[in-house]
């Protein structure tokens, strides 16, 4: 039985992050995936139109954009995607806010590891996919 890469689009403008990221979700077998990353809120607009994608890991904070504006603008071009934000900032405020306005799910940069980013992006797909 084959069973189909997970695509995922990384929104994260740091390398090191992004590079840390893929290697993360890499090495968790169970979860086979296909990550692409962008660095800009312009080109994950670009790449969700051009690309069917099964979730998107955004970072809030991006060159061309920054805290909630970034998810907004982006939920207003994939509005059936899950987006998983990704954030340095530990601000409780800002993360229930955005979970109100339907973001699906949220990690804390220096909390995670594959296994906790695998299963947020799953729960967040599976929740898409029962409403």
């Amino acid at each position: 039985m084959t069973i189909k890469n997970t695509e995922i689009l990384l929104v994260e403008d740091s390398p090191s992050d992004a590079e840390l990221m893929a290697s993360m979700l890499a090495d968790i077998k169970e979860f086979p995936n296909h990550v692409q990353n962008v660095q800009t809120l312009s080109a994950a607009k670009q790449a969700i139109m051009s690309k069917s994608f099964d979730a998107v890991v955004l970072d809030l904070n991006l060159p061309d954009s920054n805290g909630l504006q970034t998810y907004t603008e982006l939920r207003d071009v994939c509005n059936s995607v899950p987006i998983v934000i990704l954030t340095g900032m530990d601000d409780r405020e800002v993360l229930t806010h955005a979970l109100k306005n339907g973001a699906d799910n949220y990690l804390i940069k220096d909390k995670v590891d594959g296994g906790r980013v695998a299963i947020a992006i799953l729960a967040s797909i599976r929740n898409r996919l029962s409403v």
